[in-house]
């Protein structure tokens, strides 16, 4: 029987052609340029999966200030050594990534939450940026497949570390304050914090391991190594629990296949015989596992009890919509989805979401229908593009490398519609840089033609433009993370010090950035604390107007925080200012009418006012919430106790006005006297 995929000639090419070739496609060559691109993007990929999958401010925005050099680099090259002859041109999908950066960034200028809004365009710049120095800035081959076996020893060592984690459950890696670990056992966490997000590294690290063993030409012991890793990473995958890694995994398998039999080598039904084993064995190796039949039994239970509509994931991707129905064509803004949901959340949802399971909405919600449509493009554009033959000069490095990425894109694309790996630094990097590296390899127009956009014409300038560009890209990430670090150090000290250092620390942290929208609120929260305990009415009122400035300056940045509003009005209480006070709290609560810790202080207000019943009322409706504060039912037991002895007759039960209804509670109206 003939081969089913027959070699590409062009592969026959003598080695001295294939390199020329190689060069004259390069965007500025190979040397020491190109190996210090290479260093920085192992250092800035590797380091992310290892440290929380860079989902922290304080390891996310180093990280970024490391893309700002990556990116100044890449304009140096271009501006100081570039090659004879280079051809400078960008295509569809350059230009989607482009126009989709320069949207998101005009959407953070005018969104209502700059602080939160920057963060995430800061990540987005860098996305952008590693993608397009993947595509066109790491042409030397050896540098690729470098980063793909690095990854399968990243994705070896995640395993390992999940599995350690699993059976001490006790110790915490990254300090006490981390324990997610303790919320998700037994599930497997590796460093990442999160079942999901790791089980989405394993599976990108799986696909390398898979694609070297199988389109490379290295040694038989060394691609032996692969398959076996690949294998232990599985147990990792089976460990996590996690059912959306579950469909990515099936989703790369595929993706292998599909790419075997495109630009394989060996006759068809080698790659479909030995995908067919592989999934048949996984399927039997997780049917041993209890954790993976209580996962399915839990699917079956929500299914077959009518319990779907209600469910976590089904009730995010509702409210997503009915955010992006509000808001169509621009959305609320960059990073809002955490302020703009609970508005929208029925009373059945117990959480605090900060972006729904699904990448696909959350940017629908955020960024409206232009950015959709612009992310949908680049989705819908590479992937017709991974069908592309590669390039003339191809050898197994290419055909490695981009079954990588193409595996990789598969299983993340699949995932997101159930989870937010492209919200997860660390996985969203790896995404775009293998991306970009598959494409580097796929044959592209030799001349420019009415899908590509010539940049020849820039000459040097466009490289000292994007260094230009890098340098204030780095300035920004710089101060936001300066200000992010010295603010979470005042924070975390502040049960161990004195108010007053606490304070100068804080405002210390907005000497570099003075739109640190946390570290406002937590300035005002300090200076809301030190009125409380004032005894002079004099000071309080000081000390509260200090607060209530801070409040005001963390509202102009952040007009999305109802919990602001609900802080204003425990300070004006702390001043005696009680009108003013209640009408805060009724802008938190008609807002967000399912948050008990707002219905609390609301109770609180009452009681300190006298009203006792009104604040029993307030207390029981905070409990009824669903995602309740638990110090209202202490709260109301001592106010019963209280009503007791003083013979204050308690409400009858079933007439309280305040308990939750289908349509959201309404807040109690002021007496008429002060």
């Amino acid at each position: 029987m003939p081969n089913f995929v027959m070699r590409p000639k062009s592969s026959v090419l003598p080695r001295s052609s294939s390199r020329s070739l190689e060069a004259g496609s390069s965007l500025s060559g190979s040397g020491p340029l190109e190996f210090l691109t290479f260093l920085l993007l192992a250092i800035i990929l590797m380091t992310g999966p290892l440290v929380l999958g860079a989902a922290r401010l304080w390891i996310e925005l180093p990280l970024l200030v490391g893309v700002a050099l990556l990116l100044m680099l890449q304009g140096f090259r271009l501006a100081v050594s570039p090659l004879p002859g280079e051809r400078r041109q960008l295509d569809a999908i350059d230009l989607s990534v482009i126009l989709f950066t320069l949207y998101a960034i005009g959407r953070w200028l005018t969104s209502p939450t700059e602080y939160f809004s920057r963060l995430e365009i800061l990540s987005v710049i860098a996305y952008a940026g590693i993608f397009l120095t993947c595509r066109y800035g790491l042409r030397r081959r050896g540098y690729g497949v470098a980063l793909l076996l690095m990854l399968s020893v990243l994705g070896a060592f995640e395993t390992g570390f999940g599995y350690y984690l699993y059976q001490h459950s006790d110790w915490f890696p990254f300090g006490p304050t981390e324990r997610l670990q303790i919320h998700y056992l037994p599930r497997w966490i590796g460093t990442y914090g999160c079942p999901n997000h790791y089980g989405s590294l394993l599976v990108i690290a799986i696909g390398a391991a898979l694609a070297l063993g199988s389109f490379s030409k290295l040694s038989w012991p060394m691609r032996i190594v692969l398959f076996y890793l690949a294998g232990m990473m599985m147990f990792g995958v089976m460990g996590s629990g996690s059912r959306g890694t579950w469909l990515a995994f099936i989703a790369l398998v595929f993706a292998l296949l599909i790419f075997g039999l495109r630009h394989g080598t060996v006759r068809w039904w080698v790659p479909v015989t030995a995908a067919i084993a592989l999934v048949a064995s996984v399927i039997g190796l997780f049917s041993l596992s209890s954790q993976v039949r209580g996962r399915f039994n839990e699917t079956m239970d929500i299914i077959q009890s009518g319990a779907l509509d209600t469910y976590v994931r089904i009730e995010l991707d509702r409210d997503a919509l009915r955010i992006a129905r509000d808001y169509p064509i621009f959305g609320t803004g960059p990073g809002t989805f955490v302020f703009v949901h609970p508005r929208y959340q029925d009373s059945t949802f117990g959480y605090k979401a900060v972006l729904t399971h699904d990448d696909y909405l959350n940017c629908l919600a955020d960024y409206g229908l232009i950015g959709f449509i612009l992310a949908m493009f680049f989705v819908i554009a590479v992937t017709f593009k991974y069908f592309s033959p590669l390039r003339s000069d191809q050898r197994w490095q290419d055909r490695a490398l981009v079954a990588t990425g193409f595996a990789a894109w598969a299983a993340l694309l699949v995932h997101s519609t159930v989870d937010f790996n492209l919200h997860i630094p660390a996985n969203a990097m790896l995404f775009f840089a293998l991306t970009g590296m598959a494409l580097g390899r796929l044959k592209g127009p030799e001349e420019p033609s009415r899908s590509t956009i010539p940049f020849a014409l820039l000459g040097r300038w466009l490289g000292w433009g994007i260094v230009v560009l890098s340098l204030a890209y780095g300035a920004e990430a710089a101060r936001t993370g300066v200000s992010d670090i010295i603010y979470e150090q005042a924070f975390n000290q502040a049960e161990d010090v004195p108010s007053s250092e606490s304070i100068r620390n804080a405002e210390a942290a907005l000497q570099y950035d003075p739109i640190n929208a946390q570290d406002l609120l937590f300035l005002g929260d300090l200076h809301r604390y030190i009125a409380s305990r004032q005894t002079k009415l004099e000071d309080r009122v000081t000390e509260g107007q200090k607060a209530l400035d801070y409040y005001q300056r963390a509202l102009a940045t952040n007009k999305l925080n109802d919990s602001i509003e609900a802080r204003m009005g425990m300070t004006f209480d702390v001043m005696r200012r009680y009108s003013e006070a209640f009408f805060c709290y009724k802008s938190a609560v008609m807002n967000q009418p399912y948050d008990g810790q707002f219905w609390f202080w609301l109770g609180n207000h009452y009681w300190q006012r006298g009203l006792p019943i009104k604040a029993e009322q307030a207390y029981l409706l905070s409990e009824k919430c669903p995602h309740g504060f638990e110090a209202s039912f202490e709260a109301e037991k001592e106010l019963r106790q209280l009503r007791a002895m003083q013979d204050v007759p308690a409400p009858a039960p079933g007439t309280n006005p305040l308990l939750p209804t289908p349509t959201p509670p309404q807040p109690v109206e002021p007496p008429t006297t002060p």
